[in-house]
Formats: C-alpha cells, sequence, structure tokens
C-alpha cells in the first residue's frame, strides 16, 4: 500500500508535466470506432454500458474496452482486458501486452468512464491515441473535450447525454 501510494505520485507528476507537453488530437471525423476506458472500482455494468452504445449506433466490432482494477488476484480471470497499478513502473512506463495492444490503436471517440482522479487512469488517456474524448465533470477538466455531468452508476443517462451533443458537434 505505501509503495503504491508513491508509486501514485510519481505517475502524478508525470502526468502533470505531460499536459504541458500534449498535442491535442481533436477530429472533425465521424465516430465508428470508440475506445473505453473504464475504471471497476466504482463501475461494474460494463455490457449494459456497451449495450447503450450499440442501441446509439454503434457497431459492438468498434468497441474496445480497457479496464482498470485497483488489485488484481492471482488466479482471477476477466472476459475483459484489465491492468492495474503493477502494469506501470515508477517512471510512468509499462510492460503491459494488454496496455500496448489498447493504445497502439487509434479511437475516433475515446470514452473516460471513471469519476475519480487517479494517476494511472489519466496517463492511460493522455497515451491514448484518439480524435475526441469524452468523460466526466467530476474528473480534472483538461482529460477530456465533452464533459458530461452525471454519475458513473447512471450509464444510460451518460450515453443519451454523450450522443445528444455528438450529433449537435456533427460527430456522428
Amino acid at each position: 500500500m505505501f509503495f503504491q501510494r508513491i508509486k501514485d505520485i510519481s505517475i502524478k507528476k508525470i502526468v502533470k508535466k505531460k499536459w504541458v507537453e500534449m498535442k491535442h488530437l481533436t477530429s472533425n471525423d465521424l465516430i465508428q470506432k470508440v475506445g473505453i476506458i473504464l475504471d471497476e472500482s466504482y463501475f461494474h455494468e460494463k455490457d449494459d454500458l456497451i449495450r447503450d452504445l450499440v442501441k446509439q449506433g454503434i457497431k459492438k466490432e468498434n468497441i474496445r474496452i480497457l479496464v482498470f482494477k485497483n488489485h488484481i488476484k492471482k488466479n482471477e480471470s476477466f472476459d475483459y482486458p484489465v491492468y492495474s497499478y503493477k502494469d506501470f513502473k515508477w517512471s510512468g512506463s509499462f510492460d503491459s501486452e494488454t496496455l500496448r495492444t489498447f493504445l497502439s490503436q487509434y479511437y475516433d471517440l475515446l470514452i473516460n468512464y471513471y469519476e475519480m482522479d487517479k494517476a494511472v487512469l489519466h496517463l492511460t488517456t493522455q497515451l491514448s491515441k484518439c480524435g475526441f474524448k469524452v468523460g466526466f465533470a467530476s474528473v480534472d477538466k483538461k482529460v477530456n473535450d465533452l464533459i458530461i455531468h452525471t454519475s458513473a452508476e447512471n450509464h444510460s443517462e451518460f450515453t443519451s447525454e454523450m450522443f445528444k451533443y455528438l450529433k449537435i458537434l456533427n460527430k456522428i
């Protein structure tokens, strides 16, 4: 626990430094490929969220999800790609094939489905290649291009509000 806290502080410094260096890649393209970074500490209905996106017209095969867990037990298995604090080094780099695969792809829309400011989640968002980012109002305002004011438990409200604004912005 103590070392995890120190690692978190180290990653926070890296994230702050990257905010200054970060180039904004906002795109005017229509949304087809969607990536989701989800914190499973506070939200477990991944399938319902994906179902809401499919109802709005996104093809299921064009949706990629990356789930963050604070701790992964040794023999635990998952339906989705999962990562944790252990996948990151003190320097902010990582060796995880799961992370490398998710971060190597370009997404027209990246949904940051987490409400808590965690340095590891912010770093994952910064390292993602995407044209447009959507997330919650409770997260640092620099993270997302579109901010939805609701809670993670209201995934239906989140997706309906998100698609309402994406239509206004001619993204879909």
